[in-house]
């Protein structure tokens, strides 16, 4: 059969361009969740420091996190952690990843639908004859391609077996789409819950040795010197 393309439904030419932009698509919110695990290591923890004019010592009071906390809110309510540990600027991250991914939950399921109820229609029939002509309508407005002829044999197989691979198609990439939303979920609770274990974690430049000599007694009137170091960190 020469190359025809029918409106409808996906030929396996078009199945394999929709694959390479579903592609795209996944690699962009790879990006997204990338992006996401990064935050796992940016600032560590939140401080707010009080200078007195009179004094040349900083206070620094810390805000308490707790990582279970942050771990249920995430479970609860995506995102919800996140805002628990003052990490807004996650959100637009973690909503920008649940709002591309049911996008394409619903494009790969409406075409599901659709594809699984023509391949239903057809499948009934071994060729056009006897088909009423309800079904007949139906799957030419499916279809949508003058230069597909259902009283053809050849077209008929050829019609048939396209919308059972794009059915299969949708359904797949539906069924992964779903895996991807449940992971990015488990994502976005372990980035709240090592977020809140690393809030207090000291990350400062406050680093000092200080070595000095020390005088040891090795028995008797016997004095030995030796080296004291202490690290400060």
């Amino acid at each position: 059969m020469n190359a025809e393309t029918l409106s409808g439904y996906e030929t396996p030419e078009r199945v394999r361009s929709n694959t390479e932009t579903l592609k795209l698509i996944i690699a962009g919110l790879s990006v997204i969740i990338v992006l996401l695990t990064v935050g796992l290591k940016a600032e560590a923890q939140q401080v707010n420091v009080a200078k007195d004019s009179l004094q040349t010592s900083a206070n620094v009071e810390k805000k308490k996190i707790s990582s279970k906390k942050a771990s249920i809110y995430a479970a609860l309510c995506p995102g919800l952690g996140q805002v628990y540990n003052g990490k807004y600027w996650k959100l637009p991250i973690v909503y920008g990843g649940y709002v591309g991914l049911i996008y394409i939950f619903g494009w790969n399921n409406n075409n599901y639908s659709d594809y699984s109820q023509a391949y239903r229609t057809i499948a009934k029939y071994t060729s056009s004859a006897g088909m009423p002509a309800t079904d007949r309508t139906y799957l030419d407005n499916f279809i949508k391609n003058p230069s597909i002829n259902l009283d053809n044999p050849s077209h008929f197989s050829y019609v048939t077996t396209s919308l059972k691979s794009g059915k299969d198609f949708y359904r797949r990439n539906r069924d992964l789409t779903i895996i991807g939303i449940a992971a990015l979920h488990v994502l976005s609770i372990i980035d709240a819950s090592v977020d809140a274990n690393l809030f207090d974690f000291d990350i400062s430049d406050d680093l000092s040795m200080k070595v000095e000599p020390i005088p040891i007694n090795l028995g008797g009137q016997n004095i030995g010197i030796g080296l004291n170091l202490a690290l400060k960190f």
